[in-house]
C-alpha cells in the first residue's frame, strides 16, 4: 500500500491494547528513520487509552491475573523478531515490574500489565519528535469507519467527532457479542422464573454480585474464566482464604455470606491444570524428534488429507515416549498411563463414573506436580506446548480433512492441549480446590448438559448420566466467541451492514469443501474483504476478530520467540507509515 495523491498526512489507530500500543511503538521507531518524510499524525482511539484497554485497564481490582509469568511478557521486539525497525527499549514486564517487588516468575495481576503497557505508551509518546510524529490520544470509541477501498477514511467516534485518515488500523481483542441461541433460551428462562444466567463475557465486565444468595450455580466451563470467576466471586462475597498445611490445597476459605455452591462442568470434563512453578529460570522450548517441521510439510502436501486419530495423534505419543524414555521416566512412556493423563475421562469424556472425586484427585495431582515441580510432569508440559503448535500448523495449513478437524481438533484436543498448556497460575488452582474442600464447589464431569425445568422453576444440570443437580443460575464461563454475525460492536456491525466485511474459510484437503469460520476474512493478512471482494487497502486488522486468518495470534509477546504480536504490529505500523507519505512505498 502506498500514498494517496490527496494526503491527510494522517493515520488512526483504534485499540490501546498491546496490539494497538505495540503499533504505535513501532510507528515511533519507524519515524526515527533518516528516510521519514515531513510530519504525520497518530490518533489513537480507545474509552481506556493510556490505561491499557479494556481487558488489561490499570485502574481494575489486582484479583484478575495474568496466565503467563512475568518474564514471558514484552511490548518490544527483540533479535527472534527480525525487526526491519531498530527496538528502542528492552524493557520487559519482569524488568518493569521488579521495583514492586515481582520476580521474573511470579503471575501479575492483569492490572500491573495495564501499568506496563501505559508506561510503554507514554515513553514512546516522549520518544516521538512532533515534528515528525504527533500522537492524539481519543478516550472514546469508533463506532464507523467510511471511506473508499483506497482513499480517505472518516473514522467516526461516540463522541461525535469525524476524524478524517489515511489509513486506519483496528486492533481488536475479543468482543461483545449477541447470546447464541442456547444462551438466549437459558436468559429467557432465567427471566420467567427468577433465576439467574450470566453470559459469555470479558470477566472484568461481569457482575458477580447478581450470583450472591443463590443455592447452587452450573458454571460451565472449566478454564480460565472459572478460575477468574472463583477470585472474582469470594472476593465479592467477603471470602477469606488462608494458610492451611492441613488441607491438600493448602489454603482454608472462611466463608463472607451468601455464596452459592458452585456446580462445574464442561463438555470435555477437564478441568485446566495449574502452570508448574518452575523458579527464575524457565526451560528452553522443547524441540520435537518426531513431529518435526519437516514430518509437518510431509502431511500437510497429501492430497486426500490426513485424519488426526490415525496420523497424527500417534506421532504425538510417540514423541511424548521418546522424551520421557530418554529423560529416565521410562515407567510413563507408555501410551496407557499417557492416555490417562492426557484424557482423565477417556478419548471422548466416554468414562464419567464418579466424576468430582476424579477431577479433584486431577486437580490435586497436579497441584503436588506443579509446586515440587515433577520433573516429569513439566516434560510432559513442555512437549505437550510443542504438540500444540505443529498441530495448529497442521490445521493452518489446511492439512486436516473438514471431518477430522470437527470431530477430533475442536472435538476433544484443543481442551486437552489446553487443558495443560493454558493453565492458571497456582494460587488458583489452590483457591478451587479449598472451596471444593469447602463444600462449595462440585464437580460434574464430562459431558455436562443444563436443561430447564419449567415446573420446579429451575435449571436441571447433570453431566454425562450422572445425577441431576436444580441449580438458580447458570454462569456460563468462556469468552464470547469469534463470530462476525454475532458481534456487538458498532463499527463492524456498520460493516456488515452496508457489506463491507465477509466471513473467513477455509479449504480441507481430500475434499476441498470451504468450511466457514467466524473470523473476518482479509487479503495479505490485514486487509478486510468486503462481500463483493472489494479489498480495503486503507483498513488494516489485528487481533482475535482475525484470528483464522492470523494462525497463531495471542494476547501477549514472549521474548525469544519470535513474537507474532509484535512482527504483525511492525508490519502494520510500516503500512500506516507509506499510507500517510511519511515513507516512501514498496
Amino acid at each position: 500500500m502506498t500514498a494517496a495523491t490527496d494526503l491527510a498526512r494522517t493515520v488512526a489507530v483504534i485499540g490501546a491494547g498491546p496490539r494497538g500500543t505495540a503499533i504505535i511503538e513501532r510507528l515511533v521507531a519507524a519515524s526515527k528513520l533518516p528516510e521519514w518524510r515531513g510530519a504525520l499524525t497518530v490518533h489513537l482511539i480507545d474509552p481506556q487509552v493510556g490505561r491499557g484497554g479494556a481487558v488489561w485497564r490499570h485502574d481494575q481490582s489486582d484479583v484478575l491475573l495474568m496466565n503467563t509469568t512475568t518474564c514471558q511478557t514484552s511490548m518490544y521486539p527483540d533479535e527472534t523478531c527480525h525487526p526491519v525497525l531498530a527496538p528502542l527499549h528492552t524493557e520487559t514486564l519482569a524488568d518493569h515490574l521488579a521495583d514492586e517487588g515481582l520476580a521474573p516468575s511470579d503471575f501479575a495481576s492483569r492490572a500491573a500489565h495495564g501499568r506496563y503497557l501505559a508506561r510503554v505508551l507514554g515513553t514512546a509518546e516522549a520518544d516521538a519528535d512532533p515534528d515528525r510524529l504527533r500522537i492524539v490520544q481519543h478516550a472514546a470509541e469508533a463506532v464507523d469507519v467510511t471511506g473508499p477501498a483506497d482513499g480517505i477514511q472518516r473514522v467516526r467516534l461516540s463522541d461525535s467527532r469525524v476524524l478524517s485518515a489515511d489509513a486506519v488500523a483496528l486492533a481488536l481483542g475479543h468482543l461483545p457479542t449477541a447470546l447464541g441461541p442456547r444462551s438466549q433460551q437459558l436468559a429467557d428462562a432465567a427471566a420467567r422464573h427468577g433465576l439467574v444466567h450470566v453470559g459469555p463475557a470479558n470477566p472484568l465486565e461481569v457482575d458477580y454480585s447478581c450470583l450472591l444468595g443463590r443455592e447452587a450455580v452450573a458454571v460451565q466451563g472449566m478454564g480460565l474464566n472459572f478460575y477468574d470467576a472463583i477470585g472474582m466471586l469470594t472476593t465479592v462475597a467477603g471470602g477469606r482464604f488462608e494458610p492451611d498445611d492441613t488441607a491438600a490445597s493448602g489454603l482454608r476459605y472462611l466463608r463472607g455470606g451468601g455464596e452459592p455452591r458452585l456446580v462445574v462442568g464442561s463438555r470435555s470434563g477437564m478441568v485446566y491444570r495449574p502452570k508448574p512453578d518452575l523458579g527464575p529460570e524457565l526451560p528452553e522450548p522443547y524441540l520435537p524428534q518426531v513431529l518435526t517441521g519437516e514430518r509437518v510439510l510431509e502431511l500437510a502436501v497429501r492430497s486426500a488429507g490426513i485424519d488426526h486419530e490415525r496420523d497424527v495423534m500417534p506421532l504425538i505419543f510417540a514423541e511424548l515416549r521418546r522424551g520421557l524414555d530418554g529423560a529416565g521416566f521410562a515407567e510413563l512412556a507408555h501410551d496407557e498411563p499417557l492416555t490417562h493423563l492426557l484424557f482423565p475421562f477417556g478419548r471422548r469424556g466416554g468414562d464419567a463414573a464418579d466424576a468430582h472425586r476424579r477431577t479433584g484427585d486431577v486437580l490435586r495431582d497436579s497441584l503436588r506436580a506443579a509446586t515440587e515441580p515433577d520433573p516429569a510432569w513439566v516434560l510432559i508440559y513442555r512437549v505437550l506446548i510443542a504438540m500444540r503448535l505443529q498441530v495448529g500448523r497442521l490445521t493452518d495449513l489446511g492439512a486436516y480433512t473438514t471431518e477430522s478437524v470437527r470431530r477430533d481438533i475442536d472435538g476433544h484436543l484443543r481442551n486437552a492441549f489446553a487443558s495443560w498448556a493454558s493453565g492458571p497460575p497456582v494460587l488458583r488452582a489452590r483457591q478451587a480446590l479449598a472451596l471444593e474442600e469447602a463444600g462449595l464447589l462440585e464437580f460434574t464431569g464430562p459431558r455436562m448438559h443444563i436443561d430447564i425445568d419449567d415446573e420446579a422453576g429451575r435449571f436441571a444440570v447433570r453431566g454425562a448420566e450422572g445425577p441431576v443437580t436444580l441449580c438458580d443460575g447458570v454462569f456460563e464461563a468462556h469468552l464470547p466467541p469469534v463470530d462476525l454475525p454475532a458481534y456487538r460492536s458498532a463499527l463492524l456491525g456498520a460493516w456488515r451492514e452496508r457489506g463491507e466485511v465477509q466471513k473467513d474459510s477455509w479449504a480441507s484437503r481430500g475434499s476441498r469443501r470451504r468450511m466457514l469460520t467466524g473470523s473476518i476474512a482479509v487479503d495479505g493478512l490485514y486487509a478486510p474483504i468486503g462481500l463483493d471482494d472489494t479489498v480495503y487497502e486503507r483498513r488494516l486488522m489485528v487481533g482475535v476478530p482475525v484470528s483464522t486468518a492470523q494462525p497463531g495470534s495471542a494476547i501477549s509477546a514472549e521474548p525469544g520467540t519470535s513474537a507474532q504480536l509484535l512482527r504483525h504490529a511492525e508490519a502494520v505500523a510500516l503500512r500506516l507509515a507509506r499510507a500517510g507519505g511519511a515513507l516512501a512505498g514498496d
